[in-house]
């Protein structure tokens, strides 16, 4: 209807009007007022008429239009030919009717009508104004693009052809394609067409070209061509791509003349009738076509150029692809230099896209060119050439993204750049210097380097690039060579980006050796040293003596020209970096030792703060946000955690910093990130101070604070970590009173805030030194405070505004939280789904408060007994919430008082009870009445765990002996012993934290009610009665004991007990302490000394309690016997026990005992008092008795023990240990009337009940019997490692027991079978050539064939697998005897050629990892060992081993435990693959070997059995046939002789040039290693006495940890028969430097201390390691004499007590130390084997 109203009758109508007005005269008037808005029209460039109109009609129409392909919400934000061209157009759905047809036909025709107007009036419109003709430009360009949306939708309606054709007569004429709005819808629509019609497309993809040469645009609409045409070739094939990027590329050259010939119409449609031009399309993909200029551009076709050089770039960026990329570049670089300077120029900067995008070595490429291209431009002065390479490079630098690949390429060759000018001199410079010249082209380089790294606002971006950091420093380094300095011109000129520069740089020192090695970068560098001349010498000193303050100049004149250069360089980028707002890093440089002393260490404290006072007089101006006091503060706090490094000298001068600071600017203290940090670092020291205690021979390197972020690297040395502490507090303390007499409250403030946001896990019985000291300046009276300094001061008497301060706190901490439980809040209803709003004030509120509150406590509750997650968020929310209720209430709430208390004891975590106990504390406080309740409740719940069998009275939780688990041959596994305490303390810490409680009330309420002593006495008595079954685990001893004190303390102050009850009380609780000595005598377990101190104040506190309680029942009173003798007893046991603590807990200081025990020196009990003390005792439980005779090393309480074993055997059947002792290392005579209780007897351990076959037993039915029981019982995974010493028992084996538990056993378990059968071959013969057979031979040929006989069908197919794989492995050897003369790769050949034929079986296994299966060999690995007759060799292989149950699903013991809800784990088992080399030795006997990494293993699980943190390597060997075995190789190892043969001096300097300086960490944590593993092998060395202990048996992992190998010449032989080796165990003089480099340093005290409790440890598992080798004394190995089990057991020093052992020990080590036969024994091996030490 709009379109019928605008015919063209009316516009001819209107117009004709118009002109009327147009030419009215002003007078009249009727005309006067649209003659006006006529004017007002033409001069807004919008003349009225019927273009006008039908301007805004097809706006109307394209909106409808529009619409058809586009969303409002995409028209909202672009145009609808943008939306089209990126292809997001849509249609928008009609109904099913001819509605949507109609509608398109319609806007099609008003579009199509629209056109043939205007073509029809073109010539009218031609000699119209300017203005007309826009209007028509724009009617059309809406015309065509609402006819492109109905081409879009419906092609069939709006044909494409036609459109096409419109477009192609619109750039035919050179007026309409001048108006640029109606050129680019032209262009659009052309691109969009494309993507509609592919045969559109192919003809874009002619046309375009052409159009971009010739057509004639300006700089925007030829850009739009350039763009279309790339979008176009997109949609075309590779072929025409490149064909067009040719015939654009033939452009761009000095021949390009116009083709005059052609039509103005043919470069349209790219067709012509001339056989040249179909002769170059023919060759279009090697040459690409010829485009002539048009006419117009001949005299000046830069224009041209330039939209040509566009195009290609664009078609090249838009393609994405790099072979198109790298094609457009190499054609574009070609062009530079054979056009015009304009062109080159237009080149440059273009390519620059190209290379954002471009492959890495196609950047390469470019790089060099613009370098070449600056350096040149430089030389001859062509600034449009330097410029063009200047926009280049800053545009790479603005385009390159940090994560792409090119990013580090273009900085490293930035940086390159910058490094080499200076190496060589430029021969083809006339106009300027060498150096002029090398610091102009380092300029070029400093805008886009600074543009680059700042792209991302992230300092230190290249923090962990060790490719950048370095080029980095060495770029700076030449920059100060070559004059780039803020007092010089050039560093002027440049400033601004040498600051951004010097803020993203780490420091300038090497990262490798500012971790401590001793020798400097400065001397190695060569950058240092360029340039150097007297000149310069003078020239550098000079300006570093100006930047530098007057008293650093003697120190500057002594310098060298490398040092000079390198402080000149730190000076400008710390100066700078402090300009930039980051003044922390110089600390860093004193990292390197030749810049903490001397003339450079003067210098860069001075340049340190100099940085400092830079930064702050920025600050002091007041005029950048960016130094405000926030960011002060910021800074502030990392230079206070400097204060604390492990470095003294950043100690030093960052304490000098900080002091500068908050001088100068205290408000930096009053901002919470500075004085949280503070507060902070004062906890992380005490906590690295304290750890020294509670983690024994374990330290942390670096400490974080996960609350401010603030961490610190902290030195192994903890004297110095407390000299620290201690410096640190006193400026702390210092610093905060400067502070707080400017802005006390401010600082108060922040004081309450940290109190209020401090994490409180674990704050229980902890101290937070950050906290107290919190507390502590919280408290104090500022001296700016004229009213209260005036008080005056009363004598002993400290007056501060403590009660100010906390009645602050606690006023911030009710209305901190938005609900505060101060108010009736209606958070119950919330949680309990009511969904009510606000209580109303009132009782009624409160008891629906109470009801809710209940209902929500009970489901939670019920939650956490089935095992359902609950987040300890969510219980302390709802806990705290019912405990702010009962404190309220002034009815009983009994209901609600349960779940309060029985929630915590349902989770049972020490962390719940922890809540649970601040919860119940604040109710019986703030609500009185409630404490009997509460108390009862406790007090059941209490028993509910002991009924249970819950924590410290779990059943499972047992301490094993470690004869009775499971041995393994691996390194020594901290984190398994850390998981293993852990475990054990979260088991325990519950009840331990419910006795403080209990002990703490009871104190506090006793004397009190008579209701709380009876719930006191019936605790105490359940829990007593439970005390027979605790756990003998030795961190439960705290606990124990702590019940005994607690029940003591009942006793004495129980005044509703009668005189029976009060001896049957004691009588218990005398009991439950005596159940601790039944066990045998325990160390503690892991590192904390906190706890051993603590249980040792616990004995004598039990010691004086008993002595408070003497009198009850000290005499027998009718039917009540006198407790005076169990009393006795017990006090002997406890003074005993006190005794061994405090040796463990001193092991060399001794003399400390007096501070924490009673002060009196221990003298062990006289024999006599002992036996008579046995029959109480024995009357008490025959264990005790059993365990006084172990504890006690007397003779005759031995033998009365033994006695009452005898007659009485009944009373100790389960007692392993009983019947140890009872039949001793052979069969009395005397003991067989009682052999037939061996039927009833407990299990021992597995290598006992191995001796029992021995022929001293006398191979007794019961005996045998009993044996064979005792094996049974045990795990086969426990067994296995007895092997050895099973197969001995066979020589023995007269009634066929062992051959058929050997059978048995094969049954469940092949690999046992497997290790049997080899361990049975291998001691068959006496010799290693199979010549003299062994006695028992005829015994293992036996019995192996019957186990092989009792296979299976599939146990005999893997048998035979598995022996025919290893016998190929083995069988190399002996095919390497004919080349045992000739050279090692021809050995080598030999053994790939035979390790190529080895075929890989599925589950085959090597004998020596019966714990993973061989998936792979490195048939490259095999390496032909040195011998002279033999022929070892290694290869390495792939085993593929199961990882178990995740840690934590087991306790010390291997039993499976639950969770703290009960709940299992049950993780299943994942596989892991690793490398390992073995040794496949023929010829040499193994046994030796084999026997003494048993006992090293064995030893490994004494250490593990107590937590001691010693490292061993148990590593496999397996004989698997006489004179043949199998040696796994300790990976990643060296041996000491090697190290020799490398020139290394000495251990000290193999460390030192490893892991760097004594300061660094890694040099600390290796020497840690060293340590814990030369302990725990100068114990073993010397009970196992290993000799030869030449460099070429001992090596060093890669951890640092020192490891023994070659185990020939043990227990009572030596290498000649000669004991050359007189030292108890191999400690020279460079293990000692390692060690501290003195016998006064905290490392080697250290090893005397592990020495000594290894030694302690063992001691007292002497039989059972006797065990191990009496059974191989007949094997026929060369180290057993007649005398050896003796010598053996004597090393152990039985006879001595735990202090005697302990200095028996130390005087081995002094002994060791001071050897000369361990010298001697190394010389002799260098003269002799030629093995250096």
């Amino acid at each position: 209807m709009l379109g019928s109203a605008i015919s063209e009758r009316f516009m001819t109508a209107l117009e004709t009007a118009l002109s009327l007005v147009r030419n009215a005269r002003h007078s009249q008037k009727g005309l006067r007022e649209w003659k006006r808005y006529y004017k007002h029209y033409a001069a807004d460039g919008r003349p009225l008429g019927a273009m006008l109109l039908r301007k805004g009609f097809m706006e109307v129409v394209l909106a409808f239009a529009s619409l058809l392909v586009a969303s409002p919400d995409a028209l909202a934000k672009d145009g609808v030919l943008d939306i089209l061209r990126r292809g997001d157009g849509r249609s928008r759905k009609f109904p099913p009717d001819q509605t949507s047809e109609s509608l398109l036909e319609g806007a099609a025709e008003i579009a199509a009508e629209e056109i043939r107007l205007l073509e029809e009036g073109s010539d009218y419109l031609r000699l119209g104004s300017a203005w007309q003709q826009r209007l028509a430009s724009s009617v059309k360009g809406s015309s065509i693009t609402s006819f492109l949306c109905c081409t879009v939708r419906n092609e069939e309606i709006a044909d494409a052809d036609i459109l096409m054709s419109w477009l192609e007569s619109v750039l035919a004429d050179p007026v309409q394609s001048s108006d640029e709005s109606l050129a680019d819808v032209v262009l659009k629509s052309m691109a969009v067409l494309g993507t509609v019609s592919p045969s559109i497309a192919a003809s874009l993809g002619r046309s375009l070209p052409r159009l971009v040469v010739q057509g004639g645009f300006g700089n925007g609409t030829a850009g739009l061509a350039a763009d279309c045409l790339a979008s176009t070739l997109k949609l075309l094939p590779e072929d025409t791509v490149i064909t067009t990027l040719y015939t654009l590329g033939n452009v761009l050259s000095t021949d390009s003349v116009p083709d005059r010939s052609a039509a103005a119409g043919d470069f349209i449609d790219g067709s012509t009738n001339s056989p040249r031009a179909t002769g170059l399309y023919k060759s279009q993909a090697a040459t690409g076509s010829s485009i002539s200029l048009a006419p117009t551009d001949v005299e000046e076709p830069s224009t041209v150029y330039t939209t040509v050089i566009q195009s290609i770039v664009r078609i090249a960026t838009a393609c994405n692809d790099e072979k198109i990329n790298a094609l457009a570049q190499s054609m574009l670089v070609q062009k530079i230099g054979r056009v015009n300077l304009l062109v080159d120029a237009k080149i440059i900067t273009e390519t620059a896209y190209l290379g954002a995008c471009a492959d890495p070595s196609e950047l390469k490429s470019l790089l060099k060119l613009y370098a070449k291209l600056c350096h040149d431009a430089l030389v001859r002065e062509n600034f449009v050439i330097l410029e063009s390479v200047r926009v280049a490079r800053l545009h790479l630098s603005r385009n390159v993204s940090r994560d792409s690949p090119l990013y580090e390429i273009y900085l490293v060759h930035l940086l390159d750049t910058i490094i080499s000018k200076g190496d060589a001199h430029e021969n083809d410079n006339k106009h300027l210097a060498d150096a002029e010249l090398a610091a102009q082209e380092i300029a070029q380089m400093l805008p886009p380097l600074a543009t680059l790294v700042s792209a991302h606002e992230s300092p230190e971006t290249d923090e962990d690039n060790d490719t950048v950091t370095p080029l980095m420093r060495d770029a700076w380094f030449n920059l100060v060579v070559h004059g780039f300095n803020l007092s010089l011109p050039l560093g002027q000129k440049y400033t601004s980006e040498l600051k951004v520069l010097a803020y993203h740089s780490r420091p300038l020192i090497a990262q490798n050796r500012a971790d401590g090695q001793l020798e400097s970068d400065i001397e190695l560098n060569i950058v240092l040293r360029r340039g150097k001349s007297p000149e310069h010498v003078v020239d550098q000193k000079r300006n570093l003596m100006a930047a530098l303050p007057p008293n650093c100049e003697p120190e500057v004149k002594s310098l060298s020209y490398p040092e000079v250069v390198f402080l000149n360089a730190t000076h400008l980028v710390e100066c700078l970096r402090a300009n930039g707002g980051d003044c922390t890093k110089a600390l860093a440089y004193f990292l390197d030792p030749k810049l903490r002393s001397g003339g450079m260490g003067h210098c860069m404290v001075a340049i340190a703060n100099g940085a400092v006072r830079t930064f702050l007089s920025r600050t002091m101006t007041g005029t950048s946000y960016a130094f405000s006091t926030p960011y002060v503060a910021q800074q502030l706090a990392g230079i206070l955690a400097g204060c604390c490094h492990r470095i003294s000298k950043v100690q030093q001068v960052a304490t000098a910093c900080a002091d500068m600071i908050i001088t100068r600017v205290p408000s930096a203290l009053c901002q919470r990130k500075s004085l949280f940090a503070l507060l902070e670092l004062l906890t992380i020291m005490w906590s690295s101070c304290l750890e020294m205690d509670t983690d024994e021979y374990e330290w942390t390197a670096v400490y974080q604070s996960r609350r401010e972020g603030i961490w610190v690297e902290l030195s192994d040395d903890f004297a110095f970590r407390r000299a620290t502490l201690s410096h640190f507090h006193k400026w702390a303390r210092e610093w905060v009173i400067k502070v707080m007499n400017i802005a006390p409250l401010d600082i108060k403030g922040l004081l309450q805030t940290y109190l209020s946001e401090h994490d409180d896990d674990g704050a229980y019985g902890h101290v937070s030194l950050g906290r107290s000291f919190a507390l502590e300046m919280g408290s104090v009276i500022p001296s700016t405070d004229q009213r209260l300094g005036a008080i005056e001061q009363q004598p002993e008497v400290h007056i501060n505004t403590a009660s100010d301060f906390i009645a602050q706190y606690t006023s911030r901490q009710e209305y901190r939280f938005v609900d505060g439980i101060q108010d009736h809040d209606h958070e119950w209803l919330k949680m309990s789904g009511d969904g009510g709003g606000p209580f109303v004030r009132g009782n009624y509120a409160l008891e629906k408060n109470v009801e809710d509150a209940a209902s929500i406590l009970a489901e939670l509750e019920s939650r956490t007994l089935s095992n359902k997650h609950v987040a300890i968020a969510e219980l302390r929310d709802v806990l705290r919430r019912a405990a702010a209720l009962l404190c309220r209430v002034r009815k009983d709430q009994c209901r609600l008082l349960h779940h309060l208390v029985g929630i915590p004891f349902a989770v049972f975590t020490k962390q719940a009870i922890k809540l649970g106990i601040s919860l119940w504390m604040s109710v019986i406080k703030e609500n009185p009445r409630m404490e009997s309740r509460v108390l009862a409740e406790i007090a059941e719940n209490w028993e509910n765990t002991v009924r249970k069998r819950r924590g410290l009275f779990a059943l499972k939780f047992h301490h094993k002996d470690p004869f009775y688990i499971k041995q393994e041959f691996a390194p020594s596994d901290k984190d398994a012993t850390w998981k293993r305490q852990q475990f054990a303390y979260n088991l325990i810490s519950p009840h331990f934290r419910l006795l403080q409680f209990l002990s703490s009330h009871f104190n506090a309420t006793r004397l009190g009610t008579p209701h709380l002593q009876r719930i006191y006495d019936r605790l105490i008595h359940v829990t007593l009665d439970a005390m027979a079954e605790t756990t003998n685990h030795p961190l439960a001893r705290e606990v124990h004991f702590h019940i005994v004190l607690l029940g003591l303390r009942i006793l004495r102050f129980s005044t509703s007990l009668d005189t029976a009850d009060r001896w049957r009380l004691k009588d218990k609780i005398l009991s439950a302490a005596l159940r601790w000595f039944s066990f045998e005598p325990r160390w503690s377990f892991g590192g904390n000394r906190l706890q051993i101190k603590a249980e040792t104040h616990l004995l004598a506190d039990i010691q004086q309690a008993l002595q408070d309680v003497d009198l009850i029942g000290s005499k027998a009173e009718g039917s009540l016997k006198s407790l005076r003798g169990k009393q006795d007893l017990l006090l002997i046991l406890l003074t005993s026990e006190q005794t061994r603590l405090m040796v463990w807990l001193f092991p060399l200081d001794y003399d400390k005992r007096h501070h924490f025990a009673s002060g009196q020196n221990y003298k062990q009990p006289a024999e006599a008092a002992l036996c008579s003390s046995l029959k109480t005792a024995w009357t008490e439980n025959p264990a005790l008795a059993i365990q006084l005779a172990r504890r006690f090393s007397f003779p005759k309480l031995k033998a009365d023990v033994r006695w009452l074993l005898l007659n009485f055997p009944t009373k100790a059947l389960w007692e392993p240990d009983a019947l140890e002792l009872l039949l001793g290392p052979s069969l009395p005579d005397d003991v067989h009337f009682q052999l037939k209780y061996l039927l009833f007897w407990a299990p021992v351990n597995p290598i006992t009940a191995v001796t029992y076959f021995l022929p001293a037993y006398g191979n007794h039915p019961f005996v045998i019997q009993y044996a064979m029981r005792a094996l049974e019982s045990h795990s086969v995974d426990v067994t296995f490692f007895y092997v050895p010493q099973i197969v001995q028992t066979l020589r023995y084996d007269v009634l066929g027991y062992v051959e058929r538990y050997i059978l048995e056993t094969a049954k469940f378990s092949q690999l046992f079978a497997h290790q049997i059968i080899w361990n049975m071959k291998a001691n068959a013969y006496k010799d290693e050539d199979s010549q003299v057979p062994d006695p028992v031979k005829p015994t293992l040929d036996k019995v192996m064939n019957n186990l092989e006989a009792s296979f299976h069908k599939k146990d005999r197919a893997f048998y035979d697998r598995e022996f025919a794989f290893f016998n190929e492995v083995t069988g190399i050897s002996g095919k390497l005897r004919p080349y045992i003369k000739k050279s090692k790769p021809e050995k080598k050949q030999k053994i790939e050629e035979e390790l190529r034929q080895i075929k890989v079986e599925v589950g085959v296994y090597l004998p020596s990892n019966p714990d993973g299966v061989v998936v792979g060999i490195d048939r490259k690995s095999g390496k032909p060992l040195q011998s002279h007759a033999k022929a070892p060799y290694m290869a390495t292989f792939r085993i593929r081993k199961e990882k178990g149950a995740k840690p934590g699903s087991e306790d010390s013991m291997g039993n499976a435990v639950a969770t703290v809800n009960g709940s299992h784990s049950n993780s299943a088992p994942s596989t892991f693959e690793v490398w390992q080399s073995a040794i496949f030795k023929v010829g040499d006997d193994c046994r030796q070997d084999v026997l003494a990494l048993q006992m090293i293993a064995a030893f490994r699980g004494i250490f593990n059995n107590v937590g001691l943190d010693v490292y061993v390597n148990p590593y496999r060997v397996t004989a698997t046939a006489p004179g043949c075995g199998v040696i796994d190789v300790l990976p990643n190892s060296i041996s000491r002789d090697m190290l020799g043969r490398e020139a290394v001096n000495g251990l000290y300097d193999y460390f030192v040039s490893k892991y760097g300086g004594p300061d660094s960490l890694r040099f600390q944590e290796a020497r840690s290693n060293f340590v814990k593993s030369m302990a725990a092998y100068s114990v073993i060395s010397y009970l196992l006495q290993f000799k030869d202990r030449h460099n070429g048996n001992i090596m060093i992992d890669d951890a640092g940890h020192i490891l023994h190998i070659d185990f020939g010449f043990c227990f009572d032989i030596a290498p000649g028969g000669i004991r050359f080796e007189r030292a108890p165990f191999k400690l020279t003089s460079e293990m000692v430097a390692v060690m501290g480099g003195s016998t006064t340093s905290q490392p080697y005290h250290w090893f005397e201390e592990l020495c000594i409790k290894a030694f302690l440890a063992s001691r007292q598992h002497c039989e059972h390691l006797a065990h191990i080798v009496v059974v191989m004394l007949d094997s026929g190995l060369p180290c057993f004499k007649p005398e050896t089990i003796q010598h053996f057991r004597d090393r152990f020093v039985l006879d001595k007590s735990e202090r005697e052992a302990a200095d028996f020990m130390r005087d081995l080590i002094k002994k060791s130390y001071s050897s000369y036969s361990t010298k001697g024994y190394d010389q002799f091996q260098l003269l002799t084997n030629g093995i250096p030490y």
